[in-house]
């Protein structure tokens, strides 16, 4: 029986469109434990639901305001909607590619004001970032919110990029380093070595975005969060 909660990826992105109000919906409708959604910040830093830092035309996100965006939510509008579930929520930054977004501070201080304004319960929200230096400014700006390293393979192989810190003894070394409650890991990268690592470091595991039915089998029993596209293929259909 698998002990893994399973969040809905951008809402339930293979079922539903992802990052919106209805996808979110849906994914909760279907009953999972929380959602995962993407934070970038606009010109007059508002915080918004979206994966990649351009939109469809070209504009970057973070040089358009809000009121000039194609219906694209806010991050406090998502949370208002569903103020009883659990968040995940990235915030996206380009260290290769600074040009492509906000630094850290304004876009944590835009979260952080975002998360207040919707009443939601701080408890119930977690930051994630593949760029730790986000995850720091977190813990400068509000030490008590819960973060999470996320990590893949390109990471990885450049942290000195990402996670500001050169050739670290073992990825969960590195997340527990930061202080961070949890390492979100790319589901493949994940083996039973480093998984117990993780554990005996104190760290909760996520496992993204896990969408194969055997990975799934695999993963449920060894990590706390499974992050799926498709939650329908591994929650029953309620009755």
């Amino acid at each position: 029986m698998s002990s893994a909660a399973i969040y809905g990826h951008r809402g339930a992105r293979g079922e539903a469109p992802e990052n919106t109000i209805a996808g979110f919906a849906h994914a909760l409708n279907i009953g999972v434990a929380g959602l995962e959604t993407d934070i970038a910040l606009t010109a007059d830093l508002v915080p918004v639901l979206h994966h990649d830092p351009d939109l469809p035309d070209g504009r970057l996100i973070r040089h358009t305001k809000f009121a000039a965006l194609p219906g694209i939510p806010t991050l406090a509008a998502a949370l208002a909607a569903f103020p009883h579930t659990n968040w995940l929520l990235e915030l996206k930054t380009f260290p290769a590619h600074p040009e492509k977004s906000h630094p850290p501070e304004p876009l944590v201080t835009a979260t952080r004001a975002a998360i207040a304004a919707s009443g939601i319960a701080t408890s119930q929200v977690s930051i994630l970032a593949f760029d730790w230096s986000v995850l720091r400014e977190v813990t400068r700006q509000a030490p008590n919110l819960n973060r999470a390293c996320l990590t893949a393979p390109n990471t990885e192989a450049e942290p000195n990029l990402w996670w500001g810190t050169s050739s670290p003894a073992s990825t969960p070394q590195a997340v527990a380093a930061t202080g961070a409650t949890a390492w979100a890991a790319f589901h493949a990268t994940l083996t039973a070595s480093n998984i117990a690592q993780a554990r005996a470091l104190g760290l909760k595991i996520y496992a993204w975005t896990v969408n194969d039915p055997g990975e799934f089998q695999r993963l449920a029993p060894l990590v706390d969060v499974i992050i799926t596209d498709h939650p329908t293929r591994f929650i029953p259909p309620r009755r």
